[in-house]
C-alpha cells in the first residue's frame, strides 16, 4: 500500500519538474486588486486600514472584556471555584441530613470489605446547581474504600449551593467519612 502512495508521488513530481508548474491562466494580477491599488502594494497599512474599518462596522468582534469585574460568575461557569464563601454550602437537612445519608450509604459496600475500618478524607466541589462534583480523595487509611467513596460523593443528593455577594458560587467542601467505626 505503501509504494503505491509512493509511485503515485514519484509521478507527479517528474510530471512538475518535466512540464513545469504554471499557475491558472483565468487568475488576475495582484495589482488589478482593489485594496492594492488603494494601498500602494504594503500589506501591512492595508491589514491595519481594514481592520480599523471592520472594527467600526462590526464592533462586537473588536471587543475587549477587560472591564468586566472579576467578581462575577457566570451561573454556569466551573472555572471559578471558591475555597470559602460568605455562607458555605450546606447539605438539605443539615448536618444531621448529612450524617444520616452518609451512615445509609456506607452500610451498603462491597462484600470483600465488610469488617473492615477505614478513615477517608474526600474533597470535592459543589457547583451553582447544588450537585457534587469532581471528588479527590485527599487521605484514606484503607485504599481499598477510595472508589466506594467516589461513588457516595458522585450520588449525593442536591446541597444549597454557596453564595458569594448574594449570588450562587462553587466552593469547595471537605469532608471525612469513617467506614465500621
Amino acid at each position: 500500500m505503501k509504494s503505491k502512495y509512493t509511485q503515485l508521488i514519484g509521478i507527479i513530481g517528474i510530471a512538475v519538474i518535466l512540464f513545469g508548474f504554471k499557475p491558472p491562466k483565468n487568475v488576475k494580477s495582484p495589482k488589478d486588486d482593489i485594496l492594492y491599488s488603494k494601498y500602494g502594494g504594503n500589506v501591512d497599512s492595508m491589514l491595519k486600514g481594514e481592520r480599523r474599518l471592520d472594527s467600526i462596522n462590526r464592533p462586537f468582534l473588536y471587543q475587549t472584556f477587560e472591564d468586566i469585574d472579576e467578581d462575577t460568575v457566570s451561573i454556569d461557569d466551573e472555572s471559578v471555584i471558591l475555597d470559602k464563601a460568605e455562607k458555605m454550602t450546606q447539605f438539605e437537612g443539615g448536618q444531621a441530613g448529612l450524617t444520616e445519608y452518609l451512615k445509609t450509604a456506607t452500610t451498603f459496600i462491597a462484600d470483600t470489605l465488610i469488617d473492615k475500618k477505614a478513615n477517608v478524607v474526600v474533597k470535592f466541589y459543589v457547583n451553582t446547581f447544588g450537585d457534587a462534583k469532581n471528588p479527590k480523595i485527599i487521605k484514606t487509611d484503607n485504599p481499598s474504600f477510595d472508589l466506594q467513596t467516589l461513588l457516595i460523593i458522585e450520588n449525593m443528593p442536591k446541597w444549597t449551593p454557596a453564595t458569594q455577594h448574594g449570588k450562587n458560587v462553587n466552593c469547595y467542601i471537605t469532608l471525612p467519612i469513617q467506614y465500621g467505626f
